[in-house]
């Protein structure tokens, strides 16, 4: 899976597999970076032997956001397939079946912001700085920010995050919601511990889970539970529930 250019990978005996973004200087979101970004997703997607996915920087920043360089010579209309190519790569990672964990450091601003928005949960360690700077610019967060940062984080959060275009450092990110966990040492070593205190449990009970949670938040509460109800239906008639129901009637 090292096919990829500025991406590494690499899936260990536990299904959980590692993305290393490794774009010098600042992981700057080019349209080959995501395109590569995506298809390597869609590839974890369908290997059976991937439970979660733990994305991070092997640089300095997580991310500085979009390829400025590459989108100040685009014409308008090259500059409106980047970012299709954006929001394709976004929606990709964001419906993964499997669970995503995103650690971040350093800068984390627009588009890597917008990126981290579509992972499961986030970590951030002592150095990241997180924001949204596109008013500063004169455009606004056009990849899903406006959408996503919502959900997280509350409506009139959300607002004030992309209106005043300030910069958050983690602890600040933490109380926001932004961040579902702040890592004290190195940010991949949190990550693991999450995905450990995960992966211990049933994995088509993740995959429902998550596909309940996804496809129904936002619905009035009788279609979500009609949502919730075909999910749950995928538990019913599996060997993990079986397996869990006969040790707790055994007292395993």
């Amino acid at each position: 899976m090292n096919q990829y250019n500025n991406l590494g990978c690499k899936v260990d005996n536990n299904g959980v597999a590692f993305i290393s973004i490794e774009r010098e200087p600042v992981n700057a979101l080019s349209y080959d970076f995501l395109k590569n970004l995506s298809l390597l997703f869609h590839e974890l997607n369908k290997d059976d032997k991937v439970r979660i996915i733990i994305l991070t920087s092997s640089l300095k920043h997580f991310s500085a956001g979009a390829d400025l360089k590459e989108r100040s010579i685009m014409s308008d209309e090259k500059s409106k397939n980047a970012l299709d190519n954006f929001n394709d790569c976004f929606i990709n990672i964001e419906n993964c079946s499997k669970i995503t964990i995103c650690g971040i450091n350093g800068y984390c601003l627009g588009g890597g912001a917008e990126l981290s928005l579509c992972f499961d949960l986030r970590v951030a360690d002592d150095t990241a700085i997180i924001g949204f700077p596109e008013v500063g610019i004169g455009i606004i967060p056009g990849a899903g920010g406006t959408q996503r940062l919502p959900k997280i984080i509350g409506l009139s959060n959300a607002k004030y995050w992309i209106y005043s275009a300030k910069k958050f450092n983690s602890d600040e990110a933490l109380k926001y919601g932004f961040v579902n966990f702040k890592a004290s040492h190195n940010v991949l070593d949190k990550c693991i511990e999450i995905a450990n205190d995960i992966i211990k449990n049933a994995p088509i009970s993740l995959i429902a889970s998550k596909d309940a949670i996804n496809n129904g938040f936002g619905k009035n509460i009788k279609e979500g539970l009609k949502i919730e109800r075909k999910s749950y239906n995928k538990t019913l008639i599996t060997e993990d529930r079986k397996e869990a129901l006969n040790a707790f009637v055994e007292k395993r």
